[in-house]
């Protein structure tokens, strides 16, 4: 490389006062996540030494994210489950009523909704799994059930992962977005993430939806992802 960039040059710039405020906080910002990501790549990857363009894309992740990402605000009906209790009978009912069916994505792509989806709302705390048992039942899931189709239909944030498990490939797509929740005169921020595997045929079906609320857990989330587009074809 004709120009050897060093820690102490990146700094020197930051500390400078060059950089109008928001110029520098962008700055700082972009930088952190590409390095999260970077460093979470190398772990997922077991890799000391990545390639220069599997550190690169690490940027192409922030930008997109920081271009695209959908932000949902928890009014109206996307509040309708909150403001007391909401028990595992009544989500199961609200799941079954007014999410289980079919929705467009923002590209246009037909995601079936179907009630094995349910499982989405349980969470077994031994093992992570989606384990349908009254002892299971996360009633912040259930809460949060009226935005699994809106985030579906509005956010154009969407992270397509590839994978080979098992031998077998297996691609995913992460629908997602910001979540605000007004609370006592303040806004609860977290991310919101929609899981939508492809199977075999190409059919997208869902498959759980959570909250992410530490920026790191949901960078750690997006890594393996790249940028989706729109609709690859058959």
């Amino acid at each position: 490389m004709f120009f050897q960039i060093t820690p102490e040059k990146l700094l020197g710039i930051l500390k400078s006062g060059v950089l109008e405020k928001d110029n520098h906080e962008g700055c700082i910002r972009t930088f952190y996540d590409a390095a999260k990501i970077v460093y979470y790549r190398q772990e997922r990857l077991k890799k000391r030494q990545l390639k220069t363009s599997e550190i690169a894309s690490a940027l192409g992740l922030v930008y997109f994210c920081h271009t695209f990402m959908y932000a949902l605000e928890s009014t109206g009906a996307l509040a309708s489950n909150f403001g007391g209790p909401f028990p595992e009978d009544l989500a199961v009912e609200y799941f079954k009523n007014s999410v289980v069916g079919t929705v467009n994505d923002s590209f246009g792509r037909l995601i079936r909704i179907e009630h094995p989806g349910l499982r989405s709302l349980y969470k077994e705390k031994a093992t992570g799994d989606h384990v349908v048992a009254p002892e299971n039942y996360e009633e912040g899931r259930g809460k949060r059930l009226p935005w699994i189709r809106h985030v579906i239909e509005k956010s154009r944030c969407v992270f397509r992962i590839d994978e080979n498990v098992g031998g077998t490939f297996r691609r995913t797509y992460l629908y997602t977005a910001t979540s605000s929740i007004p609370w006592k005169g303040q806004k609860l921020k977290a991310y919101f993430v929609v899981v939508v595997p492809e199977d075999r045929n190409k059919n997208l079906r869902f498959k759980t939806a959570y909250q992410v609320e530490k920026h790191n857990q949901f960078l750690s989330r997006i890594e393996p992802g790249v940028p989706f587009f729109g609709k690859l074809g058959p």
